[in-house]
């Protein structure tokens, strides 16, 4: 049968010193070449493994009746765990990643879901009501709608101050010919008419 060991056609006799050999000149295996592999089909027959002609091929035992066979790794069945970061990898598992995807609203079309902690990848986003605390810096250029200490829109002729609070408020408007007068610490100015007796302009015009 082929592929079995066969004796060395040893002419009209074989001698026992060939019988015994191990220098290659005994004992022949049928049709072997350079790289083939042996193994055992069942516990009486021996098989020749061809050698692949392609590189990175590893020996699995996908072939017939799961006998031996050159082929590629796959990565649906040939590979298990994590590639560590060590060698180029991530360490990440698909558990992992689902977890973290369920946190963040990741998904591989960008930051899709609906959480609280969804990223944001985009280079010019649109945020709605984003709670974005105490920045500690920013340019607000072109930004409307901003309150100045909770104050709301005046009328005209109003004026702004401050009060013991720190906080803004406005100064009502006063009539015709009142002037801003200081009421002291602690209070806010008012517009109040001149107070009797105060400071007055006299313009003498001469004539010639």
């Amino acid at each position: 049968m082929a592929n079995e060991f066969k004796h060395k056609d040893p002419g009209s006799a074989l001698t026992q010193a060939e019988f015994i050999a191990s220098d290659g000149t005994g004992h022949i295996f049928d049709s072997q070449a350079q790289g083939d592999i042996l193994y055992a089909t069942s516990t009486t027959e021996l098989a020749r493994l061809g050698k692949d002609t392609n590189d990175s091929r590893v020996l699995t035992n996908t072939g017939t009746n799961d006998n031996p066979a050159w082929a590629q790794v796959t990565l649906t069945t040939g590979v298990t765990g994590s590639l560590p970061v060590a060698n180029g990898g991530t360490a990440a598992t698909s558990a992992g990643i689902a977890a973290f995807n369920s946190i963040t609203g990741y998904s591989a079309a960008g930051a899709t879901g609906t959480t609280s902690t969804n990223l944001v990848f985009s280079t010019s986003p649109t945020l709605v009501t984003p709670a974005l605390g105490t920045p500690a810096s920013g340019v607000l250029t072109n930004a409307t709608g901003l309150p100045v200490g909770g104050l709301a829109n005046g009328t005209d002729g109003q004026l702004i101050t401050w009060g013991t609070d720190a906080v803004a408020t406005t100064v009502a408007v006063g009539t015709a010919t009142h002037v801003l007068t200081s009421n002291g610490v602690d209070n806010p100015p008012t517009f109040q008419a001149p107070a009797a007796g105060g400071a007055s302009l006299s313009v003498v015009i001469a004539l010639s």
